[in-house]
């Protein structure tokens, strides 16, 4: 598989840090721990204010590479506690006539393939405002 570049941005708080949600204990946690090692509490998925940013379509990508980008961004912002995943899908614009890739297949694939794994992993999925070509996937 390609190796996948994938970008993190804040959309909300910026919050370098994470701590643990009990108001008890409050410990700084490693980002892939799965509960507190002090105190027990099971962390939830979005446990950063941070959405993982992964552009699947704007680096000449086929379909195939563009889907080997969305599962591993998708394995990545969960492992790593992200709020979510923000997917930058483009809006279907073609540089040429291929039938095969066809314009906007990107952007087509990308959202049947979203609205699955949102069912799957429980997440919804939500249009970025002001943006016709990217998605929201929050945990």
């Amino acid at each position: 598989k390609p190796r996948v570049e994938l970008f993190v941005k804040s959309f909300q708080s910026g919050r370098s840090r994470v701590m643990c949600p009990n108001i008890d204990c409050g410990i700084d946690l490693a980002l892939d721990a799965l509960s507190c090692p002090k105190c027990d509490e099971p962390l939830p998925i979005g446990l950063r204010d941070d959405f993982l940013e992964v552009d699947v379509a704007h680096s000449g990508e086929t379909w195939t590479e563009a889907l080997d980008k969305l599962e591993a961004a998708i394995v990545v912002a969960r492992a790593q506690r992200f709020k979510g995943l923000r997917v930058i899908h483009g809006i279907g614009r073609s540089r040429d006539d291929d039938a095969w890739e066809g314009p906007g297949r990107i952007r087509r694939e990308s959202l049947n393939y979203l609205r699955q794994a949102a069912v799957d992993i429980e997440a919804q999925l939500m249009p970025e405002k002001h943006n016709r070509g990217a998605h929201l996937l929050i945990f």
